[in-house]
């Protein structure tokens, strides 16, 4: 004769209260995980997302993930270094002050800038100073240089973008004198940095900061502008307004 095992009897609790703190216990694991794993989906999103291709006018890149600033809050870089045919487009004193004077970006450097959530021109100015300046205002009128090269570069930005994105302009300054007789185009670097993800409230000036910190073996440019131009090292940077 087939036997129907019993129904086991229901749970019984030593109060009504230990009732509701398990069924609340139980509730707060189920968020907490699923909060868990939305935070890591997310966190996966931000290091494995496809980026768009490098394009033409870039001759090396460097992407940076998930630096903190002070607060520990997170920013990634995809940080654009031009080809020097491009960097001369872009840093000729020509170019600077004819405003009618437009680079033509390839499809994929605009799908590089759409890309971004915010971007960051970087502009620089060489060790030569105009003769018969002092070398305090032969410095300061180069960073003034250097100010208009981001802003005229800022300006090529917004026009290349197809959607509104806030573009910021980061004064590097004057290279120091290197002692040597050269050409000193490759000291008119032409620096586009792409915010590709941020915390709110990042400080960017303190993430950007660390990347450049962090990939300096990697992209010995970062070394150089931290170290090389007179804004460049100190505590903070120089925004352009």
């Amino acid at each position: 004769m087939l036997e129907i095992p019993a129904q086991a009897a229901p749970r019984q609790w030593r109060s009504r209260l230990a009732a509701v703190s398990w069924r609340m216990s139980t509730a707060a694991l189920v968020v907490f995980a699923g909060g868990l794993t939305y935070a890591s989906a997310v966190e996966v999103g931000r290091i494995t997302r496809a980026l768009p291709p490098e394009p033409p006018e870039v001759s090396q890149e460097v992407v940076v993930r998930n630096v903190r600033d002070s607060e520990g809050r997170r920013a990634s870089f995809r940080i654009l270094l031009f080809s020097d045919e491009f960097r001369w487009q872009l840093s000729s004193h020509a170019a600077l002050e004819d405003a009618r004077t437009q680079p033509r970006f390839t499809p994929e450097m605009k799908a590089v800038l759409d890309d971004a959530v915010e971007v960051i021109c970087v502009g620089t100015s060489s060790e030569e100073v105009p003769s018969g300046l002092s070398p305090d205002e032969g410095r300061a009128r180069e960073e003034r240089r250097a100010a208009l090269r981001a802003e005229r570069i800022a300006e090529w930005v917004r026009g290349a973008v197809s959607k509104p994105i806030p573009v910021r302009k980061l004064n590097i300054g004057h290279h120091a004198a290197s002692g040597a007789a050269r050409d000193t185009s490759d000291q008119r670097r032409v620096i586009i940095i792409l915010v590709l993800d941020r915390d709110d409230r990042t400080n960017i000036d303190e993430a950007l900061r660390a990347a450049m910190v962090r990939e300096s073996e990697r992209a010995p440019v970062f070394e150089t502008l931290l170290t090389k131009y007179s804004l460049g090292s100190g505590s903070a940077f120089t925004w352009v307004e």
